[in-house]
């Protein structure tokens, strides 16, 4: 496998029995709205990078229907029922599981939350919680590798995307409960950031050519930033061959 892990929260389509849907009473920015086909994203891209860099991501996706469970917040608002109670707990497991491999294996990663959003159709937000869940890519590389021009997002755009923010102030999508949980600053060593693409680029005819740009972008990243291999003696890390 890779020391990238993949996650989308929002694109299940299941419906859960004996759990009825949530009403959001004292929820902050209450939706049950579906980030339509991120889960479809995030599968295409995890064959794209297994075909790239020699091997499959970690692949984390809920397959239950936002509307009955929020992944990507606390527990305490994520749902309403305690019948949802295991799923929401299988699927963060499997994010510790994955990060606690790839740590123990490689010794740093990366955690790309994919979903969607509407504010902006054709273009992708990035939200790190304003730099603090890549703070150790930060501390390794400097800024080069979350704005350079081989971080992921630089090579979005260079191949036409429109990317926002373009400075290090995140400012409408900073980043929710997967980064603020599973990135570097919490001492994971897992940089992690959330990605969320506009309707047009998760829409049925564009699917492909995003997944397969975003995988390309991702192989010039691991190839700079990720300990794909360590070499001994050497301190930058190096593809295996």
């Amino acid at each position: 496998m890779l020391p990238i892990i993949v996650a989308a929260p929002h694109g299940g389509r299941m419906a859960l029995p004996g759990v009825a849907a949530r009403g959001g009473v004292g929820v902050a920015q209450f939706t049950t709205e579906r980030d339509s086909n991120t889960a479809e994203l995030a599968e295409l891209l995890a064959v794209k990078l297994g075909a790239r860099l020699g091997g499959p991501p970690f692949l984390v996706i809920a397959r239950f229907e936002r509307k009955f469970i929020d992944a990507n917040r606390a527990e305490s608002s994520a749902f309403e029922s305690a019948a949802a109670r295991p799923y929401y707990e299988a699927y963060h497991r499997a994010l510790k599981e994955a990060s606690v491999r790839v740590r123990e294996r490689w010794g740093s990663g990366l955690l790309l939350d994919l979903h969607g959003q509407g504010a902006e159709a054709d273009t992708i937000f990035r939200g790190t919680n304003n730099g603090e869940s890549v703070m150790a890519m930060r501390r390794r590389f400097g800024p080069a590798a979350l704005m350079g021009p081989k971080s992921i997002l630089a090579q979005m755009a260079v191949k036409g995307y429109r990317i926002a923010p373009t400075d290090d102030h995140e400012r409408l999508y900073s980043g929710g409960y997967t980064t603020q949980t599973y990135g570097s600053h919490r001492g994971t060593e897992i940089d992690a950031i959330q990605l969320e693409f506009g309707s047009i680029l998760r829409s049925r005819a564009n699917l492909e050519r995003t997944a397969n740009d975003l995988a390309q972008a991702i192989e010039v990243f691991a190839k700079e930033y990720l300990p794909l291999a360590k070499v001994a003696g050497e301190d930058r890390p190096k593809l295996q061959p």
